[in-house]
């Protein structure tokens, strides 16, 4: 048995995973491990280049895109290691990071998951600490309070930013880019739940463990470069039909996660909380007839629709499948 096994899910991103395997030969140290990527049907090359270029890599290709959670646990299901450390494509390793992550979760049994610090490749913190989903959590995200006063315990509860990230410190999810799980932890509460496509998978895995008695830890004492960004409830790019498709797939896995934990009248809920915030961006941009404002209530309209659509498609968060 490994000490970990390294799991990287694949899609399109040739040059970053390239990359993040370049880090992981480098920066593995001396811990015991395999390394298995999954590429979801990539066009790029991806499985081409790992073929020839990492043929130290345990590679699964899939025919299909099957999404992040699905893929992930094509590799989880063959992995041989006493953790199983889903690492993203475009995350690098540093010098000692596996080995005081897991050192770390040696000493205290009762991690079940654990994320360790996000750097944005500038050198600013990249939120990775966060509490758990609620309305209130919602309310304060996109009304855009959380960021206006990030000082604030109040305010500041949905990424912790009110405190100095200094510290280990059991929180409600670690974002999946870093994310060191007990394989126990697996064996007890299952893999990852493939109805999330993309989003909530690592959330509904974190809430699963801590349901089952396992907490889940922050640990800032080993730091990973994350080049992803952080993802917005109201983005910019929602009249493009590519943002249209990521606004819905969060959406869908949003009103499941809320269903599957809470039922159905969370995700009435939350439904709610997002359409009257988009009513409301569209009211207030009515007088105003300048271009930016036009974009908005653009923006808001198409949102809606999207709720609604993903809502009734979706039966309420029920599912297809």
């Amino acid at each position: 048995m490994y000490d970990v096994s390294i799991v990287i899910v694949s899609y399109n991103t040739k040059n970053l995973t390239r990359k993040c395997l370049l880090s992981v030969q480098k920066f593995a140290g001396n811990v015991s491990h395999e390394v298995i990527v999954v590429d979801n049907a990539s066009s790029d090359g991806s499985a081409e280049m790992i073929e020839s270029e990492f043929n130290w890599v345990k590679l699964i290709r899939l025919s299909n895109n099957l999404g992040f959670a699905a893929g992930n646990n094509r590799a989880i299901e063959v992995a041989k290691g006493r953790y199983i450390l889903l690492l993203n494509s475009d995350a690098f390793l540093d010098k000692g990071i596996l080995e005081n992550t897991i050192a770390y979760m040696d000493k205290n049994p009762r991690i079940g998951v654990l994320g360790c610090k996000l750097i944005n490749p500038d050198g600013t913190l990249q939120p990775s600490a966060r509490s758990l989903p609620s309305p209130l959590n919602k309310i304060l995200h996109i009304s855009g309070l959380s960021s206006r006063f990030p000082k604030s315990r109040f305010f500041g509860r949905v990424d912790y930013s009110w405190w100095d990230h200094s510290a280990p410190k059991i929180v409600g999810w670690v974002v999946g880019a870093y994310f060191l799980i007990r394989e126990e932890t697996i064996s007890q509460i299952g893999c990852l739940d493939e109805r999330y496509f993309l989003y909530f998978e690592e959330i509904d895995f974190c809430l699963s463990a801590k349901r089952a008695g396992w907490d889940v830890v922050f640990y800032p004492l080993a730091e990973v470069v994350h080049i992803g960004g952080q993802s917005s409830l109201l983005t910019n790019q929602i009249i493009s039909e590519k943002g249209r498709q990521r606004v819905s797939i969060r959406l869908k896995s949003e009103f499941r996660y809320y269903r599957k934990m809470y039922g159905v009248l969370s995700v009435i809920i939350s439904a709610f909380i997002e359409s009257a915030w988009n009513i409301t961006v569209m009211i207030k941009n009515l007088i105003s007839k300048n271009k930016e404002s036009q974009n908005k209530i653009t923006q808001s309209r198409i949102h809606l629709r999207l709720i609604f659509k993903t809502l009734i498609n979706d039966k309420f968060g029920k599912g297809q499948n």
